[in-house]
């Protein structure tokens, strides 16, 4: 039974990858966006309007997809997800043939598309997180990196199979979006973990830190008959770890029982596994109430629009800087160094994202906090905003790319694990869906910012023009020819945001040692006076 338990979790956490990789198509749109808005003539702010709404979708939504998802099996949120998929991105291409020059036609479908993103993906992730409960970071950031890596999946097979064809390319978005949700969908399930993996694990946990041991040790050894008095003898005898883990195997075999697998528990009651943290249920208004969670609410938006503003924008980045060094570069070439970039900010962040989770949990299990992993990555959007202010040629761009990769996959990649395990992972699907809209706020600010100031710069180049001057080669529609300068500004605006988080997160974490101190310092004086009334 518990190797088809164990057969069965890993099945399901290689199918939340896939369905995952379907989900992230939203992070695709630096691929086609600059040739969908020169076909219908919209500038730079409104192609970072169509972003914004893509963002939109994504996470404001993401509240109201996790009361289901905390509710009903994950089948049900990511059926709805995949049909979404497919109608949104099937719209925009229409759109996108037909020419329909509207703005609102085509960011309404970009939100449709982007909320069914969020259906599916987020099940993933709260299914992940569920069937592996003590190895939560590295789970969640498996389907946190298939979702990351969708940028480089669907961008090189687009430019392997249909360069220079956007249509086509606008044709695979929804097939092979929602063909990988739908393909995944029979295997994601929730496995409760109701074997004695539970035991082995929880031991091995332990053992890591000599103060869990002794305090756990102790507090299985007094359920089951033993005064303290006897705890000490059997320290010092022969048969102490015998005795710890009969009693240890009795405590969690009881707490597994607990759970139970009557017929009659609803389906939220039966998700929740055996788990350290399950006493934490913080949701709802004393969610709001608490300052920690604002002060994740900003520490996340200022990082996550950082790296969001270079995502979407990271085509007219590239333009502005190809153009200035070569402005007979065809659009060909273009989107070929197009895909490039956007391969690159989409591998370094899945690497980000399997790092983050794995990290995260080996600083938890060694008594570090998992908030190291988003100071280094808050670092590492540090260096991405110098890049964007001081690289001026194309040939660096790369450098920008890889660090904002890295962060933003390292942000996700913890981020998950940290809420569950702050506010509890009964609620833990709504929870998160309250921190990721942080990132459209601050996606909104500063791509709005990089819109306009883009806009600001630039100018129009029609067909007519064209042919006659050549001074662009068969570029048409907006043209920025100053480089660096086109978009200067808008990195000068990030970087102060990304110190802010910085600050923020070494005073969150200044903050959680202290506590996490003065908790130890309270369990220990009650330890000492239980052993002083017992003498």
């Amino acid at each position: 039974m518990f190797q088809q338990h164990k057969a069965a979790r890993i099945a399901s956490l290689v199918a939340c990858f896939y369905v995952a990789l379907g989900s992230g198509t939203h992070y695709v749109y630096s691929a086609y966006g600059p040739q969908l808005a020169a076909r219908l003539g919209f500038s730079a702010t409104q192609s970072s309007v169509i972003a914004t709404l893509a963002s939109f979708g994504v996470y404001f939504v993401a509240p109201a997809a996790g009361v289901l998802i905390d509710r009903k099996p994950p089948h049900i949120p990511i059926v709805i997800g995949g049909i979404l998929i497919l109608f949104g991105y099937l719209m925009m291409r229409l759109a996108y043939v037909s020419e329909i020059r509207s703005v609102p036609f085509v960011g309404v479908f970009m939100v449709i598309a982007s909320m069914g993103n969020t259906f599916a993906y987020h099940a993933c992730v709260k299914c992940a997180a569920l069937n592996f409960p003590r190895k939560r970071g590295t789970a969640t950031s498996i389907a946190v990196a298939g979702y990351g890596l969708s940028a480089l999946f669907f961008s090189q097979i687009g430019n392997a199979a249909f360069s220079g064809d956007t249509a086509k390319f606008m044709l695979m978005l929804p097939l092979l979006g929602s063909g990988l949700v739908f393909l995944g969908l029979p295997f994601v399930r929730h496995v409760p973990v109701h074997d004695s993996s539970a035991v082995s694990e929880s031991v091995e946990r332990s053992i890591v830190n000599a103060e869990e041991v002794e305090n756990f040790e102790t507090e299985a050894l007094v359920r089951h008959g033993r005064a303290p008095s006897e705890v000490s003898s059997l320290t010092a005898g022969g048969d102490f770890k015998k005795e710890v883990y009969s009693a240890v195997s009795e405590f969690e075999q009881e707490s597994i029982l607990s759970i139970g697998e009557s017929s009659g528990a609803s389906y939220e009651e039966a998700q929740i596994a055996p788990t350290s943290n399950n006493e934490i249920d913080i949701h709802g208004r004393a969610l709001f109430r608490d300052w920690r969670f604002w002060m994740h609410f900003v520490i996340f938006g200022f990082l996550s629009g950082c790296g969001l503003m270079y995502i979407l924008s990271l085509g007219y980045v590239l333009r502005a800087l190809f153009t200035y060094a070569n402005p007979f570069i065809s659009p060909a070439d273009l989107s070929k160094n197009q895909a490039v970039q956007v391969s690159l900010v989409s591998s370094f962040s899945f690497l980000g994202r399997i790092i983050g989770g794995y990290s995260a949990d080996r600083l938890d299990r060694h008594g570090f906090q998992r908030l190291w992993v988003v100071l280094v990555s808050g670092i590492a959007f540090l260096f991405a905003q110098i890049g964007g202010i001081t690289i001026a040629s194309s040939r660096f761009m790369w450098f920008i790319s890889i660090f904002n990769g890295l962060g933003y996959g390292g942000l996700f990649g913890s981020y998950a694990s940290i809420i569950s395990e702050m506010f509890g992972i009964k609620r833990f699907s709504e929870n998160y869906g309250y921190i990721t809209i942080a990132t459209v706020v601050g996606s909104d600010i500063f791509a709005f910012a990089f819109g306009a100031i883009y806009d600001n710069h630039s100018f129009y180049v029609s067909e007519d023009i064209d042919s006659n001057t050549r001074r662009f080669g068969s570029q048409v529609g907006q043209v920025c020819d100053l480089g660096i300068d086109c978009y200067r500004e808008a990195f000068a605006i990030t970087l102060p945001g990304a110190v802010v988080a910085i600050i923020l997160t070494v005073i969150m974490m200044f903050y959680e040692n202290r506590r996490i101190t003065k908790e130890r310092n309270v369990s220990v004086a009650l330890v000492d006076d239980e052993s002083a009334v017992s003498i």
